[in-house]
C-alpha cells in the first residue's frame, strides 16, 4: 500500500481524485421541528401540527430551496425522542400524525435537550423550530446547546403559547439571542400571524446586519447606522420588547411607511417585524422605541457574504481555524471574504453592549483573505463585524450569523467524509479536517498497516492519499485526534470498485453480411459492482425486439434476424458502472448479392401477363434466340394458339410462365442484342413432407421447405411456444441449410417440443406449411 499524506490548503473532498461523494455529503441544509407532547399542549396540538406541514408545503414548493433534509424531536418529561431524520418529509408528517398528547405533570418540560438533540442531526445554516407552551427545565444545558448553535450557524425559533407557568427562566431567550432567532409568546389568535412569518423567513440567502442587545426600556429612540450595498434585495428589522415602534429613514431622508415600501409582517405585543423590498443602496437609519429591554436585529436577502475562524497562531487558509477563540488566550480571526474589493474595518462586537465595537488591526493577504488581531476576547457572547467596499464604491457590511463564545480547550472536533469509493488502480483521496484550539496529535489508520501521525499547533487539515489502489484497500479508515483536552476519532467507510471491461475485447468489429442472413454480437461486462449492459443502434437505445434485432439473455447477446438493407448500422455494445463505462461497436453492412447480365436490357414481367421485345437493330436477319436455341426450334403452345409471335423486327410472348425467363437474342449480319427475361411467380413448396413427426431423444429432425419463386422468396421459420425467430441462439441444437430452406435440429430433446410453421414469401404471394414434432 502505497501511502502519501499531504496537508492542504483549501481542498475539498468532492474536489480530490477520484473520491466519490455520498449524498450525505451534499451541500443542503435541514428544517427540523422540535415538539412539546406533553398534556397541556392538546389544545394547541392540532393547529400547531397543521401550521408544521403548511410550513413544510411552503419549503417544497420553492423553487430554489436547498432544504432536503428534514428532522422531528418529540420531547415529553423526562423523556426526549426519538429522533427521526429522513429526506422524505412524508415520513416527518407521519410521526406528527402519530404524537401521543400526554405526561408531564409539572410545568417545565426537557425542551433544550430536544433542541441539542435536534442541532446535533441538522446539516450547518439550518432551521429549528421549537413549539412548546412551557419553560424548560434542562436550563443547565444551555451551553451545550450554544456550542452547537455556533457550530452549526443554525437558527433557532421558539413559539411558545399561552400558558399557567409563572417563571423567570431565559433559557430559550438565550438561544435565540445568540443564534439570531426570536422567541414568540403568542395567544391562540396570533398562532396563524407568526407561522405565517416563519415561511416567509427561511430564505437561503440570509445575512445578518446588525444585532443589538439593549438591556433597558428605550422611550426616546436612538439613531442607528445601517449600510445597504447593491446586493441586499429584501431587508428585515425585527424588535423583539414590549409594545415596540420602527422608524425606517432612507439614505435620501424619508420615513418609510406603507405607501412608499414599508411592509410590517409581524406586529404582535412582544414583537414587530418590518420588512423593506429591493432598498436602496446607502447609509439608512434605524428609530427604535421599546417599554422594556429589547434585542434589535436587521437581516438582508443577499448571495453575498463571508467566512471566519479563529487561531492562536497566525493561520495560512480557514482550515487552520476553529469557530470558536481560545478563552483567556490571544487570538486572531480569519475572514474570506470574496466580494469586498478594499477591507474598512474588522470589528469585535459585544452582544450586550447596545452595538458598541472594538477595531481590531488589520491585514490583508491572498485574494479576500483578511487577518485581523490579536485580541483577548472576554466572557460575553460577541459578533465580528467586517466593513469593506465592493467593486461599486459602496459600503459592504456583514455581521457574523450568530454571536460567539470564548471556549476552553475541547476534545478536537473531526469532520471526515462518512463513505469514499475508489477506483482499482487509480487514486483514492480522504481528508480528515481537525478542529482544535490547542496543538493537537493527529493519525490515520487502518487495518493491517501502521499508523500514521503528524503534530500540529492548532486546526489543520489532513489529505490521505493512496495510490495504485487494489481490492485490498477496501475497509474502515480512522482519522483520531489527541490534545489536552481529550481524543476523538471519525471514520470513513471505504468500498473499491473496478472500471468496466468487455470480455470480447474492446475492438471495433466491421461485418459484412449478406441479404437475409442471420448474425449474433455478444457482449459480456466485468467489474464491480456489475457492470449495467446497453445496446445502441447509431446512438439510440435498442429495444429488446423487433422484426430484425432481438436482443437476448440479460442484453448480452444482440442477434439480426433475417437482415435487410436498412439493418446496415453501427450497433455499440456499452457496459457502464459507477467507475466509467467501456464501448464496442460492429459495423454491419448488409449486401445483396446480385448476378451480373450480359444482356442489354433486363426485363421482369409478371406470370400469364404478355410481353413485346423490339430489336433496335438495323439489316436484322430476322432471327431470335432463347438461351442460343432459335425460337422456330422450340415448341410452345397454350391450346392452339402459337406461344411465340415474330412480328416485323419484335418477339412477342404469350402468356408467360416461369420457363418463359432466359435470355432472348436478336441477330444482323455482324452484331447481336439480347434482352434478359425474368418471369416473376408466387413462391411454392417443391417437396412433400408429412406434417406430424415423432422422434426419440437425441435423434436427428429434418423439416423441408424447399420452394421456388421469383423475385426469389424469403423464408422464415416460427416455433408457436416461442416468441423469438428460430436461430441457433434462440434454440439450440438447430442448423439451417440451403438458404433456410432446411431446418434441421440435432440432438432433439423435449425443449424442440412444438408446432413450427416455415413460411415463404415474395411480393406475388405466401405460402406456409406447419410440423407438428412430438420428441419421445
Amino acid at each position: 500500500m502505497n501511502w502519501l499524506v499531504s496537508l492542504t490548503i483549501v481542498c475539498l473532498a468532492v474536489q480530490c481524485g477520484t473520491v466519490v461523494q455520498y449524498p450525505e455529503d451534499d451541500v443542503y441544509r435541514s428544517l427540523a421541528f422540535v415538539f412539546d407532547t406533553t398534556g397541556s399542549m392538546e389544545n394547541d396540538y392540532l393547529q400547531l401540527k397543521s401550521h408544521a406541514e403548511s410550513i413544510m408545503t411552503c419549503v417544497l414548493t420553492r423553487n430554489n430551496t436547498d432544504i432536503k433534509h428534514f428532522v422531528f424531536v418529540p420531547f415529553n418529561d423526562p423523556d426526549v425522542g426519538p429522533v427521526t431524520e429522513t429526506f422524505d418529509p412524508k415520513v416527518v408528517m407521519y410521526k406528527l400524525n402519530q404524537v401521543l398528547i400526554g405526561g408531564g405533570n409539572d410545568c417545565p418540560e426537557m425542551g433544550i435537550t430536544a433542541v441539542i438533540e435536534a442541532l446535533k442531526v441538522v446539516k450547518p445554516n439550518s432551521y429549528v423550530y421549537v413549539f412548546t407552551d412551557a419553560p424548560p427545565k434542562d436550563s443547565h444545558l444551555v451551553y451545550d446547546a450554544l456550542e452547537l448553535i455556533q457550530r452549526k450557524q443554525s437558527q433557532v425559533v421558539v413559539l411558545r403559547t399561552e400558558h399557567g407557568c409563572v417563571s423567570t427562566d431565559t433559557s430559550y431567550e438565550n438561544i435565540a439571542s445568540l443564534g439570531s432567532g426570536n422567541v414568540f409568546d403568542v395567544n391562540k389568535g396570533d398562532i396563524s400571524k407568526v407561522l405565517e412569518f416563519v415561511k416567509t423567513s427561511m430564505d437561503t440567502n440570509r445575512v445578518n446586519l446588525m444585532s443589538v442587545n439593549i438591556p433597558q426600556k428605550q422611550l426616546i429612540p436612538f439613531p442607528k447606522k445601517l449600510s445597504i450595498d447593491e446586493s441586499i434585495k429584501s431587508l428585515q428589522v425585527s424588535v423583539s420588547g414590549l409594545n415596540s415602534n420602527i422608524d425606517v429613514v432612507n439614505p435620501i431622508g424619508r420615513k418609510m411607511d406603507e405607501a412608499n415600501g414599508l411592509i410590517t409582517d409581524l406586529n404582535l405585543k412582544n414583537v414587530k417585524i418590518v420588512k423593506i423590498l429591493e432598498p436602496m443602496p446607502g447609509e439608512w437609519t434605524l428609530y427604535i422605541t421599546s417599554e422594556s429591554s429589547h434585542e434589535i436585529r436587521a437581516c438582508g436577502i443577499s448571495t453575498k457574504n463571508f467566512d471566519f475562524g479563529f487561531a492562536i497562531a497566525k493561520p495560512k487558509n480557514m482550515s487552520q481555524t476553529s469557530h470558536r477563540p481560545l478563552k483567556g488566550a490571544k487570538n486572531y480571526i480569519l475572514v474570506d471574504c470574496p466580494d469586498v474589493k478594499k477591507f474598512v474595518s474588522c470589528k469585535i462586537q459585544d452582544l450586550s453592549s447596545d452595538g458598541r465595537t472594538e477595531a481590531l488591526s488589520m491585514l490583508v493577504f491572498g485574494k479576500n483573505l483578511l487577518l485581523c488581531g490579536p485580541f483577548i476576547p472576554n466572557d460575553n457572547p460577541f459578533y465580528v463585524q467586517v466593513i469593506g467596499m465592493n467593486n461599486y464604491s459602496n459600503y459592504f457590511k456583514r455581521i457574523t450569523k450568530t454571536s460567539i463564545i470564548p471556549n476552553e480547550p475541547d476534545v478536537p472536533y473531526i469532520t471526515t467524509t462518512k463513505k469514499a469509493i475508489g477506483v482499482v488502480g487509480g487514486e483514492l483521496r480522504i481528508n480528515c479536517h481537525v478542529e482544535s484550539l490547542v496543538p493537537v496529535k493527529v493519525t490515520w489508520e487502518s487495518l493491517n498497516y501502521p499508523q500514521q501521525s503528524w503534530n500540529f499547533s492548532q486546526s489543520s487539515e489532513i489529505e490521505l492519499v493512496v495510490r495504485n489502489i487494489t481490492f485490498q484497500h477496501a475497509g474502515i479508515y480512522t482519522c483520531g485526534a489527541q490534545n489536552i483536552a481529550g481524543y476523538s476519532k471519525s471514520t470513513t467507510n471505504v468500498t473499491i470498485i473496478s472500471k468496466p471491461t468487455i470480455a470480447e475485447g474492446n475492438d471495433n468489429v466491421t461485418v459484412v453480411l449478406p441479404e437475409g442472413g442471420d448474425y449474433s454480437m455478444t457482449c459480456t461486462g466485468h467489474g464491480v459492482p456489475s457492470p449495467k449492459m446497453i445496446w445502441f443502434m447509431n446512438g439510440s437505445p435498442i429495444s429488446y425486439y423487433n422484426d430484425h434485432i432481438l436482443v437476448i439473455n440479460d442484453i448480452l447477446r444482440l442477434i439480426i434476424y433475417d437482415a435487410s438493407l436498412s439493418d446496415s448500422n453501427v450497433y455499440t455494445c456499452r457496459a457502464s458502472n459507477e467507475a466509467g463505462a467501456i464501448e464496442k461497436n460492429y459495423n454491419i453492412v448488409v449486401k445483396v448479392d446480385t448476378a451480373v447480365s450480359i444482356a442489354n436490357e433486363s426485363l421482369i414481367i409478371d406470370e400469364q401477363d404478355d410481353v413485346l421485345m423490339n430489336c433496335p437493330l438495323t439489316n436484322m436477319n430476322n432471327k431470335w434466340y432463347k438461351d442460343g436455341v432459335n425460337i422456330n426450334d422450340l415448341v410452345y403452345k397454350r391450346a392452339d394458339e402459337q406461344h411465340f409471335r415474330q412480328k416485323d423486327r419484335g418477339l412477342k410472348i404469350y402468356e408467360l410462365d416461369e420457363l418463359d425467363s432466359g435470355v432472348y437474342t436478336c441477330m444482323s449480319s455482324n452484331e447481336t442484342y439480347s434482352f434478359h427475361l425474368q418471369v416473376a411467380f408466387a413462391p411454392y413448396f417443391v417437396k412433400y413432407q408429412p406434417e406430424t413427426m415423432m422422434i426419440g431423444r437425441n435423434e436427428t429432425v429434418v423439416f423441408d421447405c424447399k420452394a421456388k419463386g421469383f423475385p426469389k422468396p424469403k423464408l422464415l421459420w416460427r416455433k408457436l411456444e416461442s416468441s423469438l425467430p428460430i436461430t441457433q441462439w434462440t434454440l439450440k441444437d438447430t442448423e439451417y441449410l440451403e438458404n433456410k430452406q432446411i431446418l434441421k435440429i440435432h440432438s432433439v430433446d423435449w425443449i424442440h417440443n412444438g408446432t413450427y410453421t416455415c413460411i415463404v414469401k415474395n411480393k406475388l404471394g405466401i405460402e406456409k406449411r406447419r410440423f407438428e414434432l412430438y420428441v419421445f
